[in-house]
């Protein structure tokens, strides 16, 4: 799409997204790791809410922070939702962090009624493990708007400073340093992996009193749930991963990631958010590579996600395959796939073919002797680009029975004129977005939006909204 239409696309689109609709977040296999408490883009990325969101967080955890109104040193009477996006953006400290670290030391996220002495102690700074909320040294720290701001202010001036500048926190922690922690629950070898996790035994050096906590709520509570269908990759680093089931897969090579997906679909996510997800099997091969195995010397087509059986060398000549083409790859490579149809001499165009009628120009795809419509031209470029369809009598293509309708890629983004909104095509499903807070927070692109007819639109079955609980 081109550049000049982007503005055009977000204004007719932002105005029909659906309504917010809170879902719970589907759980993801993790694995607590005590030198990884949070990523760095996690703690300093403080763009990530707007006041009205915090707003609206706080009031879908039920807190009492929503209705709670005080006074800056100014004088000015501002919400707890602008004192923690005030103090996000003045220190450049990400308001999630700043919210986990209040539930985490007075539980004021969830609690409906917080006493006096919550809120003067929020985020539980300057009050040590066996100090007294009375001792005049540490008064001039009391109160909410105090609490949220000192705990920005210290982590980003002594902690991250100083670990920008000599390398360890004024406590001696730092990237790659192992100290031993004793707390309730045991001892153990702590050995940060970056600076955020640091900072955050500096802050409170204890494993599961605190920083478990922190993680636990953080992941809970801000952690994306990416649909199927999506691509991720973590800033500054190389690989790529389809969501899948529920799972990461990783391509294995440039050719495989090409030969199935458009690169401008690829979201930016943090390290975090990407390590909740269960390793998947990897993608190796290019779709309808051709591979043979070293062990039983037979040759399978790679379609999708499916091996499919080449029976004889004869069916493998007469369908033009190329014997240079074929890979040989031990057994185990070919494990991972399912078994789909075999290739014999009745599956007349295995890798598919483009028929366009001669007497309507309509396009059709057919596919081991199953013709499918496609019903727009969004679709036919989406799933089939630089493919040039055969010109043929519609008596040709009236010869094959008919298959469902083509839909769109998995992990597009569509909308049409009728529609309510966005939609994110997920296992063949169009799943509304909830919100234009949920599509930038996912790091969605208006760039990537697919304008197509509510005909088109309407052959994806509705499914559940996109949220992230925010």
């Amino acid at each position: 799409m081109k550049k000049r239409y982007a503005k055009q696309i977000k204004r007719a689109v932002v105005l029909a997204l659906i309504g917010v609709i809170t879902i719970p977040q589907a759980v993801i296999a993790a694995t607590f790791n005590q030198n990884f408490i949070l990523s760095d883009s996690d703690l300093e990325s403080s763009s990530t809410m707007s006041v009205s969101r915090i707003q609206r967080f706080l009031e879908l955890k039920g807190s009492g922070l929503a209705s709670i109104k005080t006074n800056d040193p100014s004088g000015i009477q501002k919400t707890a939702a602008q004192i923690i996006y005030d103090a996000g953006q003045f220190w450049t400290i990400n308001p999630q962090y700043l919210m986990v670290r209040l539930q985490v030391e007075q539980s004021l996220i969830t609690r409906a009624n917080p006493t006096q002495k919550q809120l003067d102690w929020a985020s539980g700074y300057a009050v040590c493990d066996s100090c007294s909320t009375d001792d005049p040294a540490i008064q001039k720290f009391k109160g909410f708007f105090n609490q949220v701001n000192w705990a920005a202010r210290r982590i980003r001036e002594s902690y991250l400073t100083d670990l920008d500048t000599r390398g360890t926190t004024i406590s001696g922690w730092g990237v790659g340093i192992t100290k031993t922690i004793t707390d309730g629950f045991g001892t153990f070898l702590v050995t940060p992996a970056n600076r955020a996790t640091a900072a955050m035994y500096t802050y409170t050096p204890h494993v599961y009193n605190a920083n478990f906590n922190v993680w636990t709520f953080f992941n809970d509570w801000f952690t994306k749930n990416y649909p199927d269908g999506s691509l991720l990759q973590v800033q500054g680093e190389r690989g790529v991963y389809l969501i899948q089931n529920g799972k990461r897969r990783g391509f294995l090579s440039r050719t495989a990631l090409i030969s199935r997906f458009d690169l401008s679909r690829i979201i930016i996510v943090s390290p975090s958010s990407l390590d909740l997800y269960e390793e998947g099997l990897p993608i190796k091969f290019a779709n309808y590579s051709l591979l043979r195995s070293n062990s039983s010397g037979r040759i399978w087509l790679i379609d999708g996600d499916d091996k499919r059986l080449i029976e004889t060398p004869e069916i493998f000549r007469s369908i033009g395959f190329n014997p240079e083409e074929v890979v040989e790859v031990p057994e185990s490579d070919l494990k991972p796939y399912s078994l789909g149809p075999n290739i014999n001499m009745q599956s007349i165009h295995p890798t598919g073919v483009l028929l366009q009628s001669l007497t309507t120009g309509g396009i059709t795809y057919v596919e081991n002797g199953i013709r499918y419509s496609i019903w727009s031209r969004e679709i036919l470029k989406n799933r089939f680009t630089n493919r040039v369809p055969v010109v043929v009598e519609q008596t040709t293509i009236d010869q094959y029975p008919q298959g469902d309708p083509i839909k769109f890629k998995d992990g597009e983004l569509i909308t049409s004129p009728g529609s309510r909104g966005v939609y994110f095509i997920s296992n063949g499903q169009r799943r509304g977005i909830a919100s234009q807070g949920v599509f930038d927070s996912l790091g969605l692109k208006w760039n990537n939006i697919i304008w197509t007819s509510d005909e088109a639109l309407a052959i994806h079955p509705l499914g559940s909204p996109i949220d992230i609980g925010q």
